[in-house]
């Protein structure tokens, strides 16, 4: 009986081996006890990233370099200081420039005194040529800027409030405009000149009257003259004294009598008065200007006083001065 079973045991064993080769075979990594970890600390453990099926395309070095210099950029944009900005402007045209807001805002003009005109709610002063503008939201803000009084030249701005840093903007204008400008400037000179002769003159002459009519004008005060505080006029036949000397800060007036030593008529000359000193500002007589025989009347000169003659001297109380 066993000699009968054990050819088929051989067969069993040989079948077992050839399907053991059939099989797949599973192999498992090697485990890693605690202590090989702890053994090797300073080799790095890699991990590897899971794979999501997803392809990225390759960036191009170009755009790379192209978002570093973008990037550089606006970080010197902060760093950096900003300059003024010169617009051209011209009369009647509108210009739009945007101005900071919450910030004070610098305008340099062409205009010695430029006058503001507007119905903004936005704060404006100026100085000198320059025109200074804040406002406290984003509403923009327009206006018109003009030499003085000059309505001819007027330069319209349109400001446009952002969220930037204060500005200094000079408004330059074109050669025509400068021309014109000149021009005007040079006749308001000229017209101002004479307003202010003309104001000169009508103050001497209320000043002249006030004397005549006996009163001491405002600023001035009353006193005998000085040796060297006399009128000379370069007038045959005329005899002047001086009596009094009205004082201000910056003018004397002389008062004397002007009288007709000859035996005939006589018109007295004020510019003769004028010659003799070379601060003499203005003559006048009253009431008479023809002067009859031995006849007299007042004579007034105003002179200019000097800065030296105008301080007075206070006496010092170690010298036995005035207490």
């Amino acid at each position: 009986m066993k000699r009968l079973m054990h050819p088929w045991l051989l067969l069993s064993l040989a079948n077992g081996a050839w399907a053991a080769d059939e099989l797949p075979v599973t192999v498992l990594p090697p485990v890693t006890t605690v202590a090989e970890e702890s053994s090797s600390p300073s080799q790095p453990v890699a991990t590897s990233q899971p794979d999501l099926g997803i392809e990225l395309p390759p960036v191009d070095a170009s755009v790379l370099k192209a978002a570093k210099q973008q990037a550089a950029a606006s970080n010197s944009e902060f760093a950096t200081s900003i300059g003024p900005q010169h617009i051209a402007v011209k009369p009647g045209i509108n210009e739009l420039m945007p101005i900071a807001v919450g910030h004070l805002n610098r305008l340099v003009t062409p205009f010695e005194h430029p006058v503001v005109t507007t119905t903004s709610q936005a704060t404006t002063s100026t100085k000198g040529k320059i025109v200074y503008v804040a406002t406290a939201d984003e509403t923009p803000v327009t206006l018109y800027i003009t030499p003085g009084d000059n309505q001819d030249i007027a330069l319209s701005l349109t400001l446009i409030p952002k969220r930037i840093p204060a500005r200094e903007i000079h408004l330059d204008l074109d050669r025509d405009s400068y021309q014109l400008l000149n021009q005007w400037q040079r006749t308001d000179e000229s017209r101002s000149s004479n307003q202010q002769e003309q104001a000169y003159i009508s103050q001497l002459k209320t000043l002249f009257r006030d004397i005549g009519l006996q009163k001491t004008p405002a600023g001035y005060s009353l006193r005998e003259p000085k040796p060297q505080e006399q009128i000379r006029c370069l007038q045959d036949r005329v005899h002047i004294k001086t009596g009094q000397v009205l004082e201000s800060q910056d003018r004397l007036i002389l008062v004397g009598l002007a009288q007709n030593t000859g035996g005939d008529m006589l018109e007295f000359d004020e510019r003769s008065c004028a010659t003799t000193q070379q601060d003499v500002l203005a003559v006048s007589v009253w009431p008479n200007v023809v002067l009859k025989p031995h006849e007299a009347t007042e004579l007034y000169v105003v002179v200019r006083q000097s800065s030296e003659a105008s301080v007075t001297l206070r006496p010092s109380l170690l010298n036995g001065g005035q207490r």
